[in-house]
């Protein structure tokens, strides 16, 4: 079954930027080729050279132009990729303060880097926090408090430590 419309026009934005670079030089090649054949013979040739000109040399550099801004962001989104595998467990809030962008924005990156699978991990959304699946098997679980009794549901990694939400009594490293 052939996609959508939608998503056929949807899928040229999200080409490889390479593809936009190789796209926008194929057409200023010819562009640039009818320019010196048929613009270097004098006579009625250079009605059929402006004919082709501007359909080669415009979408030529609208897809050089694109191409640039294409790389530009895979390269900003490998870059926070990076970053991103660093962490093991960030609090969303914190994420986007750190990366100096919105949270919706934090979220739109982070999500388009786990689709790629360019970072393994998923927002835990009962505690807003992306936690690193890399790193998740040294996770620790802690559901009770060992100074009050309080019942919590708290993962941590056993260098963390955290205060018990009931009696403020430090929970981690040392329990």
């Amino acid at each position: 079954m052939a996609p959508a419309a939608s998503q056929a026009s949807a899928s040229i934005w999200k080409m490889d930027p390479i593809a936009y670079f190789a796209i926008g030089g194929f057409f200023l090649f010819f562009g640039l080729f009818f320019g010196v054949f048929f613009l270097g013979t004098l006579g009625q040739v250079d009605f059929l050279a402006w004919m082709c000109l501007p359909p080669t040399i415009v979408p030529g550099s609208i897809a050089l132009a694109y191409g640039v801004v294409a790389w530009r962001r895979e390269h900003a989104l490998l870059a926070f990729a990076d970053w991103a595998k660093s962490q093991r467990r960030i609090k969303m809030d914190l994420m986007a303060q750190r990366i100096g962008r919105t949270r919706f924005d934090a979220e739109r990156l982070l999500g388009e880097a786990i689709d790629r699978k360019l970072v393994n991990g998923v927002i835990d959304r009962a505690s807003d926090e992306f936690v690193n699946l890399d790193h998740a098997g040294q996770q620790l679980f802690a559901g009770k408090c060992p100074n009050c009794g309080g019942e919590f549901s708290v993962w941590y990694f056993p260098e963390e430590r955290f205060k018990c939400p009931y009696c403020e009594f430090a929970v981690g490293d040392a329990t």
